[in-house]
């Protein structure tokens, strides 16, 4: 008897160790990983990228700070309008840059073992840590992804310099990325990278693009003439179309441009053209003109294009129809529209800033006459050339003539598809030796809280930022100059 209760007791347990062995493959689901992989990780910060740079950038502030467009009717004038910031106004941008994207390409540079993914997740990183310089200045960095408990669980990091600290480290991150794009091996990235597919030789063209932007950046207060001159002699660029990096959208539902997607979720989009933006163009009888805006299709303009000036929608008839009026073209504002990361025409405007300003192996009127072309080709606008003649590069006789040539051209080539690099660059260009923008193209606003000829220059720190973070600095003004601006 005592045998068999032995026996019996036996079973027992090794049924009991069988079921949960059984209980635990069970409840393991084949078709759910236990943590993300590259691939997924990589998708989802490209994704949010998509919205950060097409909403929270060039549909914001920027979109009618640059100048390219004035509010619209039927709605009582907005606070951007008016040069009136609240610091709620950009939390989105904050929170999205920091714990969408870049927690993402971070946990890439710091987990993966993919030589391809770490230098394609640290371009990325540069361009988004960049991008909150340009707006905000200082801002934490070197803590600022250290919130996850294996990192420190830091959820209030410092502030680092955005002049000593953080541009100059982006050129080491993009050198970085570039070694280790240079390891990497070709087909390991695929359709998860939205950007380029994995083709990593486009990925080394925006690397180095992307580093001469920083570094021309500075150009103002800071010349880095012998670092860029070593970087055009060594580096290849994004030089065409076919190189531009560029976030694509189907336009079927939940794959739309967000810009789109967020103004149709609302009232649509109701800016009209300024005529900061129409007055230029139709002083140099530029062709592209006709295809940012559309033309009226109403009213005693019907057939032409009419905007307003900058901010006096309130002057304008309340019950008019938009059809009265220009507005943003399918080329600026389609369901369909790519989100242009940098444009081979952006690049080629470096270039040919670089040699004017620095001598380098380029030739600053054929880097000019390129990026305009190209500008034209994508738009789809004929006869670029005569255009280029008209402008008389070759006749500039100084070094600010140059400038000012670059300054506006550029400005106009980004309207439509890099609105927020437009005000960037407008800021820049705007210098000490020629106001071309502030005593010149952009018009004051009849309302603006601004003194005339006062426009913004940065963004205030976020309201969630200051709330939460006691390193948080004090708060600045919309006038303060980032570092680069004088």
């Amino acid at each position: 008897m005592k045998n068999k209760i032995n026996i019996f007791l036996i079973l027992l347990l090794t049924l009991g160790f069988s079921c949960n062995d059984s209980l635990e493959e069970v409840n393991v689901d084949p078709n759910t990983f236990p943590s993300a992989g590259d691939p997924q990780v990589l998708s989802s910060a490209i994704g949010f990228m998509g919205y950060i740079v097409e909403t929270d950038l060039n549909y914001s502030e920027s979109f009618l700070w640059s100048q390219y467009y004035t509010w619209g009717i039927g709605v009582s004038i907005g606070n951007e309008e008016r040069y009136v910031a609240q610091p709620g106004d950009y939390n989105g941008y904050w929170q999205r840059a920091y714990a969408n994207s870049l927690t993402d390409l971070n946990y890439i540079t710091k987990n993966s073992n993919s030589a391809a993914y770490k230098g394609i997740a640290s371009v990325l990183k540069a361009y988004l840590f960049q991008g909150l310089v340009d707006h905000f200045g200082d801002v934490p960095y070197t803590e600022a992804l250290s919130g996850a408990i294996e990192d420190g669980s830091n959820l209030t990091p410092n502030y680092d310099s955005a002049e000593t600290v953080i541009y100059p480290d982006l050129v080491s991150l993009l050198d970085t990325a570039l070694a280790e794009l240079s390891l990497a091996n070709a087909n390991t990235v695929g359709a998860d990278d939205f950007i380029f597919k994995g083709d990593i030789s486009k990925w080394i063209k925006f690397a180095n693009s992307l580093k001469l932007r920083i570094l021309m950046r500075t150009s103002e207060v800071s010349p880095q003439g012998p670092a860029i001159q070593a970087l055009i002699n060594s580096g290849s660029f994004i030089e065409s179309e076919d190189d531009m990096p560029f976030i694509p959208f189907s336009g079927n539902s939940g794959d739309q441009n967000p810009m789109f997607a967020r103004a149709e979720s609302g009232v649509g989009m109701f800016y009209f053209a300024s005529n900061a933006s129409l007055n230029l163009l139709e002083s140099l009888s530029d062709p592209r003109a006709e295809v940012l805006y559309t033309k009226a299709t109403s009213g005693t303009f019907e057939g032409s294009l009419r905007g307003i000036d900058q901010g006096t929608i309130d002057d304008e008839p309340f019950t008019a129809p938009a059809s009265d009026y220009s507005m943003a073209s399918e080329y600026a504002y389609s369901e369909t529209k790519p989100v242009i990361l940098m444009s081979p025409w952006e690049v080629w405007f470096l270039r040919a800033e670089a040699d004017a300003r620095y001598s380098t192996s380029d030739d600053a009127e054929t880097a000019f006459n390129t990026a305009i072309e190209l500008n034209f080709d994508y738009m789809d606008v004929a006869d670029a050339a005569t255009y280029v003649t008209s402008l008389d590069f070759a006749g500039a006789a100084t070094l600010d003539d140059q400038l000012d040539l670059i300054g506006i051209q550029k400005w106009i080539s980004l309207n439509g598809t890099q609105e927020d690099e437009g005000w960037i660059e407008s800021r820049r260009f705007d210098r000490p030796a020629s106001r071309i923008f502030t005593d010149g193209i952009f018009q004051t606003p009849p309302s603006s809280v601004l003194a005339s000829g006062t426009f913004p220059s940065s963004w205030l720190y976020p309201e969630s930022e200051r709330s939460f973070n006691p390193n948080a600095l004090p708060q600045r003004t919309i006038t303060d100059a980032i570092f680069w601006d004088n």
